[in-house]
């Protein structure tokens, strides 16, 4: 028995996720990991998957909720780690993780390294930047997000895992991480157990992903409305882009009749996007002109997907 098991949901090609078993495999506390690949309605993995993982877990496919509750509860560690099937961890990171949960955490939170070289994926990249800095200052930490995350076996039990009903990979980890702290668990941000990963590489996939953000937490705060004034996690700045970026789309429109009122509506969303734009200027300074751009592009799909999300009567 190992007393960290790695739990991967997986779908998808299986040379895919090669990398990340490789990555795996180069853990610095290797002899003390079971890597747990959790198949997703899929056929046996091929022999170059088995050679690298200690465990495979087949089942009905349901999503990656089911699959990481399947992952976890077929192995025996004490400790949980999480991560995607798309991400590259550091040799430290399973080490990192799993010393912040012995110290009594009851799960804990890494970081993305790198998120690609095209401008929206370095965009993005600062958009988690902004979402660290404000984590690394904050008395509680909200979210354990599971493309590098790790919770202790006993609170996974506690709480009876992820809950299945989300059927996508959007917000189950939210919701687990919530009904942690709700239930007095409290959750290490351990900003030097990072992961590459490649974020969505175009404009379109991009607002099609926060799309979809924006639904889902509308969804979720329903069940946890304490969530909707801070999760801790989410800019308060974000939310005033959020606000401000309708009036200054409808004064887009109208700028020929009426100039005044468009200057200053880019002028308030320029404001509110300061904080995002001094990350950038820390962390990737040549984009900090295109900042405000991207800022607009996310607050109108945040927007358009709450509110789907309120018109939803779907219930998690």
């Amino acid at each position: 028995m190992t007393d960290i098991a790695v739990v991967i949901p997986f779908r998808g090609r299986w040379n895919s996720v090669l990398p990340t078993l490789e990555a795996l495999s180069a853990q610095s506390v290797r002899p003390r990991i079971t890597v747990v690949l959790s198949v997703d309605g899929m056929a046996e993995p091929p022999d170059e998957i088995r050679k690298l993982v200690d465990l495979h877990i087949n089942g009905e496919q349901k999503g990656p909720a089911s699959a990481r509750n399947r992952g976890w509860r077929a192995s025996s560690s004490p400790v949980v780690l999480f991560t995607d099937a798309d991400c590259l961890p550091e040799p430290a990171w399973a080490e990192r993780l799993a010393g912040k949960l012995e110290e009594g955490y009851q799960a804990v939170k890494g970081v993305y390294l790198s998120g690609g070289s095209s401008l929206i994926q370095r965009l993005a990249q600062v958009e988690f930047e902004e979402r660290y800095r404000l984590m690394s200052r904050a008395s509680v930490v909200y979210l354990a997000d599971t493309y590098s995350a790790g919770f202790s076996r006993n609170w996974l039990e506690k709480l009876d895992g992820f809950n299945e009903s989300f059927p996508l990979p959007e917000h189950e980890d939210v919701d687990l991480s919530w009904r942690l702290i709700e239930a007095g668990g409290k959750i290490a941000f351990v900003p030097d157990a990072g992961v590459a990963h490649v974020h969505r590489a175009t404009w379109t996939a991009y607002f099609k992903l926060k799309f979809r953000r924006g639904k889902w937490r509308i969804m979720l705060v329903r069940k946890f409305p304490a969530r909707v004034v801070s999760d801790g996690y989410t800019p308060q700045t974000l939310k005033l882009q959020m606000l401000f970026s309708m009036p200054l789309l409808v004064s887009l429109f109208a700028a020929p009749v009426f100039p005044v009122l468009t200057a200053a509506s880019a002028l308030a969303f320029l404001l509110v996007c300061i904080p995002l734009i001094r990350t950038a200027s820390a962390t990737d300074r040549s984009i900090v002109p295109v900042v405000p751009i991207f800022a607009l592009w996310r607050a109108v799909a945040l927007v358009s997907g709450s509110v789907c999300g309120f018109t939803s009567r779907r219930v998690i």
